[in-house]
């Protein structure tokens, strides 16, 4: 004989049979036993719950029919796929066949299979027939989608809602046909299967069978996370351990092991979800555990996140999936997922006190900009001193600070700098270029560099546009970072000098330009005059400054320079070397 399917040997022959429906299937057989069977019932639920295979079991045992005669050879049990006989005349042919005896049985018995297909004129035609069928005629629709029948329809039928099936008792069944079949099995990998198979018994025996290709006579853990595409627990255990303590670089590491051994990134984000969730319960419910996983790693994971965390996580997860049907590069995706998941908000906050802010100069004179019309850049890189930083040495009790600089500007003036200059064919070659150059880089600054977005360009500079500050913050503290993203510039002909602002500050600054230019103001600025952002290296949380008032800058001006000051004005002296 040709080989059949698990669920087509092993589907439900009788009630006795059906596993995980057991108050259905006890209202119908107390139905039949008291021959107080209606005349149209609706079965919905999940697929793979045993919607069809009920309600062929009513119909047999309605009529009294023994169940190892084949579908086939019964007359009087027709079986329509509403998905493709979803028309008037389909319906209207049900309608004329229902009003002839039954051939051989008792009852005449139409069961239509995802009836929610049908088209609004097919529900009107079968509406009347479905209220008053002739007393030897009955209706059994099944759905997977009860929302999309109509209201009139509902109201005509007894209603039985499939729940999914848990766990537990997919296993039992698995565990059951596989003894029948004479096959070795490892609980484990019984576990993975009902897993993935989310509820569905049907489901369940397809994945078993494609396990049992794969591995001949013995159904492994290791089979059957081959075939589902799952990751052990064991890897996604570490991975949230390195996720809980803010270790980016090996979280990044543990991803890029499980992608290369195959595994498949929406089931690696559903499995993450899954052992989320079991952290999330194991000090609380550990009897609701589902992962293999040691619940002593749970609870310490549940500790080291805990609730709220866990929670924001799940949400960010849920997004990631979404995300994840719409794009072609899953694996940058998991990147993005997994230095979100990496810096939560509170690592945040700790960020921006820790890291030392840049130190900038200001480049305007003594008239200068009021500091509500300042950029947020502005206002968080800029110090208190207006002379260079680089020609400035602070000392101050309790504080150690020593400043580099490094290649990257940023800022409104910066931005401003770039866009007097901009060209739209700069741009379109940097966007062409970007995927491609972002593979030169290693796993971290990958990840860091995807989130960012060139927005503006001229010959010689790039505006890269951030989606976090705190991410930004850490590209503008840097160096290895900028020197790799200029080298790779360069090797590629494009605009070597950087601008890095957050998105934020992008829109805002944009904004800006736009309306000084309507209003027609002459913006000359040059790039070389903005200064590159300074690297601070301090040894205290919060590094403190210090003003032109507690501090004595020496003047070096010319003595001509100074009177000239003195007579005209500081903002009316250009000095011209």
């Amino acid at each position: 004989m040709a080989y059949q399917a698990l669920y087509r040997v092993y589907r439900p022959h009788s009630f006795d049979d059906m596993v995980g429906q057991k108050i259905i299937t006890q209202t119908l057989k107390n139905a039949i036993k008291t021959e107080q069977t209606g005349h149209a019932y609706l079965f919905s639920g999940p697929r793979g719950t045993g919607k069809t295979s009920a309600a062929k079991i009513f119909a047999r045992e309605i009529n009294g029919i023994a169940s190892d005669i084949e579908d086939s050879q019964i007359p009087d049990i027709i079986e329509i796929d509403a998905a493709s006989n979803n028309g008037v005349d389909e319906i209207r042919n049900i309608r004329d066949g229902a009003n002839y005896a039954p051939i051989e049985a008792k009852y005449k018995i139409y069961i239509i299979d995802e009836v929610h297909m049908l088209s609004t004129g097919a529900f009107n035609a079968l509406l009347k027939t479905l209220e008053e069928p002739p007393t030897n005629v009955k209706f059994i629709l099944a759905t997977t989608e009860p929302q999309k029948i109509p209201a009139t329809i509902l109201s005509r039928t007894q209603r039985f809602e499939f729940k999914r099936i848990d766990d537990e008792t997919i296993k039992a069944r698995m565990a059951e046909i596989l003894k029948k079949e004479n096959v070795a099995f490892d609980d484990d990998a019984l576990q993975v299967i009902a897993n993935v198979a989310e509820g569905g018994m049907r489901d369940a025996l397809s994945i078993l069978d494609q396990v049992l290709a794969f591995g001949f006579d013995h159904v492994t853990l290791e089979n059957a996370l081959q075939v589902t595409g799952s990751t052990e627990s064991s890897q996604l255990i570490s991975y949230l351990q390195k996720v809980s303590v803010f270790d980016t670089e090996s979280a990044l590491k543990v991803l890029h092991d499980i992608l290369l051994s195959g595994k498949d990134a929406t089931r690696f984000v559903a499995d993450l979800l899954s052992v989320l969730r079991d952290v999330m319960l194991a000090q609380i419910a550990p009897n609701l555990v589902k992962t293999t996983a040691p619940l002593h790693d749970l609870q310490l994971l549940t500790s080291e996140l805990g609730t709220s965390r866990i929670q924001q996580m799940m949400v960010t997860l849920d997004d990631i999936q979404k995300q994840l049907l719409q794009t072609m590069q899953s694996d940058v995706y998991l990147e993005l997922l997994t230095v979100k998941l990496s810096i939560s908000d509170a690592k945040e906050m700790t960020h921006e006190k820790v890291v030392s802010k840049p130190v900038l100069p200001k480049l305007a004179t003594n008239k200068e900009t009021n500091s509500h019309e300042k950029s947020a850049s502005d206002a968080i890189f800029e110090k208190e001193m207006t002379v260079p930083a680089k020609e400035i040495t602070t000392a101050v009790s309790d504080v150690n600070t020593t400043t580099q600089e490094l290649l990257a500007r940023t800022g409104q003036k910066a931005v401003f700098a770039v866009l007097v200059a901009a060209k739209r064919e700069a741009l379109i070659r940097v966007k062409n270029a970007w995927t491609d150059l972002l593979q030169r880089f290693d796993v971290k600054q990958q990840a860091l560099l995807t989130i960012a977005e060139p927005v503006a360009a001229s010959e010689e500079a790039i505006v890269l546009a951030f989606d976090y500050p705190a991410l930004l913050e850490q590209a503008l503290q840097n160096k290895i970072l900028q020197n790799q993203l200029v080298a790779q510039l360069k090797q590629q002909a494009l605009p070597t000098e950087i601008i890095l602002i957050s998105q934020d500050e992008w829109s805002s600054d944009r904004a800006t330009y736009v309306t000084n230019l309507r209003s027609g103001e002459t913006l000359n600025i040059r790039l070389v005059d903005v200064p590159r952002v300074q690297y601070v290296n301090s040894g205290v949380d919060q590094p403190k400054t210090i003003s032109l008032q507690e501090q004595e800058i020496p003047n070096d001006d010319p003595k001509v320079v100074s009177e000239a000051k003195a007579l005209f004005g500081e903002e009316l002296v250009n000095i011209v070397d």
